[in-house]
Order: structure tokens, then sequence, then C-alpha cells
């Protein structure tokens, strides 16, 4: 019995002097925080902006991905008829607001009408409007969020000029992050804005062929699906190619990627302030992070010393 009281009595301690430690390292802490994944190692997009909390590529949903400590936030983009890009996932207006039509076929002010009724807690959003690509970037902007950009596949390549010049009249463009699943809008994009970065998205269809097709063409890197295969995951790493992988939404696919050498994720809701599981995991999460910094911190001192 009094080595079960000692025990607890030696955890209430260890709690008591790491929990000042948990609290100032808040910020730094996330849902896939592990004693395998070290501080800062990894960096997470809101997919869609946060879409588990607001409907998704609307503003509510980009101030929230900022909000919540969000790396970046991406977004899909493609031009109205009239030659506004705005923010819509589908080639239509149907599944998301309250209108109908292919986004190429409307014009803004026909798109700006509309309210968006579908997507998580709509109702806490009434009259949200479909966004412009110009006040997706004001809100990035404003959160210190870094751009990720699909370009969808209804936009043409001849619609590139028209988005280059958009972006090149950012101050902020060095920020960007271009990603499509369209090769020759990819490849037209690269050639207009060399400095930014530039992915092919890839999906299970694809494999080790758009390696090559990166490295012909100047893209920088590939945002592949985490349902790759291990091997394909570790050649696309082996390549030397940047990495990038969607859509990981849980604990255990984040720490496969992490050991497989992926550093940047897009998650529809992990996140730095609301991790899944019960008290007692984020606890045992929590602490393995505060005792790693901690064996890293005193690691660094001695490296100093010595």
């Amino acid at each position: 019995m009094k080595k079960v009281i000692s025990l607890l009595l030696s955890a209430l301690l260890l709690l008591g002097m790491a929990a000042p430690a948990l609290a100032a390292g808040e910020a730094e802490l996330s849902v896939y925080s592990s004693y395998r994944i070290p501080f800062g190692s990894m960096r997470m997009t809101a997919h869609r902006g946060y879409s588990s909390m607001a409907p998704e590529n609307t503003l509510p949903a980009f101030r929230l991905a900022g909000e919540y400590g969000f790396w970046g936030a991406e977004c899909d983009t493609a031009p109205t008829a009239d030659g506004v890009w705005v923010i819509m996932h589908d080639d239509t207006v149907d599944r998301m607001t309250d209108g109908e039509g292919k986004v190429k076929d409307l014009t803004y002010a026909e798109i700006r009408a509309l309210t968006v009724d579908a997507g998580s807690n709509v109702e806490r959003f009434p009259e949200t409007k479909v966004p412009t690509l110009t006040e997706y970037l004001d809100v990035c902007k404003e959160y210190g969020l870094h751009p990720v950009i699909e370009i969808k596949g209804n936009a043409t390549v001849a619609d590139m000029d028209s988005l280059a010049a958009l972006l090149s009249a950012r101050g902020e463009k060095d920020m960007f992050t271009l990603i499509s699943f369209g090769r020759a809008q990819l490849s037209r994009i690269k050639e207009l804005l060399p400095e930014i970065p530039a992915f092919l998205l890839v999906s299970t269809e694809a494999g080790e062929e758009a390696i090559d097709f990166c490295r012909a063409n100047r893209i920088d890197g590939l945002d592949f699906i985490c349902l790759l295969e291990d091997a394909l995951i570790k050649k696309i790493v082996a390549s030397g190619l940047k990495t990038m992988a969607w859509t990981v939404d849980d604990i255990d696919g984040a720490d496969r990627l992490y050991r497989l050498g992926v550093r940047d994720i897009t998650t529809n809701r992990l996140t730095q302030n609301e991790p899944q599981g019960n008290a007692f995991q984020r606890l045992l999460w929590r602490l393995k992070d505060y005792f790693a910094a901690l064996i890293g911190r005193f690691t660094g001192f001695f490296e100093k010393v010595c």
C-alpha cells in the first residue's frame, strides 16, 4: 500500500512540474504530437479551411483555420464566366449553395447572389457567400496562414495568365503554394511564376511516373493521397521532390507519414487546440511531448558545454 501511495504522489509531483510547461507550450502541441513526432516537425494545412467546423471553402472556415493555429489553409479555385477567380471545390455550385450551374458558365455577380447552404455547422454562419480568391488571400494574410491554392480542372491553360497576374500583384506571393491535378495547367503556371512552389496532386491512380513528370517540368513536389503504399511514398521522398499528403485525419496516419519522411499534411480536423481521444490519452500524449522536449533541451545544453 505504501508503494502505491508513493507512486501516486510521485505521479502527482510530475504532473505538477509538467503543468506549467504544458500550458506554456499549448500552441506547439497538437493531436498528432506524440513521442514519435517531435515539436514543430510537421506542418498542418486546413483542408478547404477548417472544414470540420465551418462550411468548406468559405471565409469563416479560413478564419477558423487561422484561429486554431494551422500553418496553412488550402482552397480550390477556378474562374467565373467573366474571369473572376472564386473559391469552389466542385465544377458546379449545386452542392454548396442554393443555386445551380457550372462555375465557368456563371458570372461573378450571379455567384455572389447565392448563399452557402451546406457544410459543417452551416446554421451558425447564415448568409455566407462564395468568396473570391482575393478575399481568401486577404484572410490568409490577416492570420499569417500559408495559402495552398488548388487550381481546379475547369480552369484552362489560358486561364493561367490571369491567375498569374492576380498572384503577382500580391505582396505576399513568396508564401504561396500551388497544387493541381491538371498537369498542363500546373506546367503553365510554373512557367509564369517560377518562384512559387508548385505541387502535382497524386491519387491512387498515379504511380512512379509522376516523379518523372515533375522532374521534366520543374515541378517542385508531389501532394499525394495518404492511402499510397509505403514503398511508393518512400520512393517519392527519396526522389528529392518536396512532399505533401492529403487528407490526414487521424493520429496513426500522421505518425505513419512522419516515419516515412513526410513533413507536410493536409487535414480536415487535426488541430493544435482540440486533440482527439479521451482526457487520459491527451494527458499521455502531452507528457510524452513534454519529456521528449525536456530531454532535447538537456541534450542541447550538454552539447554546448562539452
